[in-house]
């Protein structure tokens, strides 16, 4: 019981300071009290657009990561077994790394639909850390092994269950939790520069829009607690797929 009365205090101490920085403010309409939002979020939770908004904007962002992951696995493992491909395309996704969210909303709007766009962008954003801890773990799998591999040769099949599924997964899971979080921001904020219908990212932009900041806020405490629960269910799920490889180790994922 000891980490969730932990979780609760670090909780109510953050609300407390939320509570006390509205206080300061004075102003509801510039800066809501922490029960201004929960009374407002609990107050859109059973209307049709609350809840259409949210199932629209999950599937798009969960199509864009289960399409980012599916791509940049396969990427990975070309670029580990061919290195021209390696070569051919690092430019390429060091270009998508290094350029800001809202540039690729930009031009992703000028050349495709509104509704499309916040799943290509959360392809664009989690592809890049799929492919290269995937990479990295194909590229630190022990040489010795491969070796060993190669000399009694031993089938394809066998080599990807022992010798490279533990070592590329602690990465693989790595890149997926990283990915989910990054995924589903650069989703959201591609949804209300679309100023998008049915979505969260449009809602956000109509509060914004008719200054409605208890709802700005309500909308906002949504989008962390769906990403938080998103990442906890994908955590759960990859864990028990992968049963003794599933620990993650430190320092393996790459943003």
């Amino acid at each position: 019981m000891k980490k969730p009365i932990k979780i609760l205090l670090i909780a109510l101490f953050w609300f407390g300071i939320w509570e006390i920085a509205a206080l300061i403010v004075g102003n509801s309409l510039l800066f809501p009290s922490p029960v201004d939002v929960v009374i407002r979020l609990f107050s859109l939770i059973p209307t049709e657009n609350f809840i259409l908004s949210v199932l629209m904007s999950l599937v798009r962002v969960s199509a864009g990561i289960v399409l980012a992951i599916l791509l940049g696995v396969c990427v990975a493992v070309l670029c580990a077994k061919f290195h021209f491909v390696y070569e051919l395309l690092y430019p390429v996704i060091t270009i998508i790394k290094s350029t800001p969210v809202a540039s690729f909303i930009v031009l992703v709007i000028l050349f495709m639909g509104r509704n499309i766009v916040p799943t290509f962008i959360t392809v664009l954003m989690v592809f890049p850390i799929v492919w290269s801890n995937v990479y990295r773990g194909i590229k630190n799998t022990s040489v010795e092994l491969r070796e060993v591999c190669k000399v009694y040769s031993i089938s394809k099949g066998k080599r990807f269950k022992s010798l490279y599924f533990p070592s590329v997964m602690p990465y693989f899971i790595s890149a997926v939790l990283s990915g989910i979080g990054l995924g589903w921001k650069a989703g959201i904020a591609a949804e209300v520069l679309c100023n998008l219908p049915r979505s969260i990212g449009g809602n956000l932009y109509e509060a914004k829009l008719y200054i409605e900041t208890a709802d700005m806020f309500a909308w906002t405490v949504t989008v962390i607690i769906m990403s938080l629960l998103l990442e906890l269910l994908v955590s759960k799920l990859i864990k028990r797929l992968s049963g003794k490889y599933s620990a993650v180790k430190e320092g393996k994922d790459e943003t």
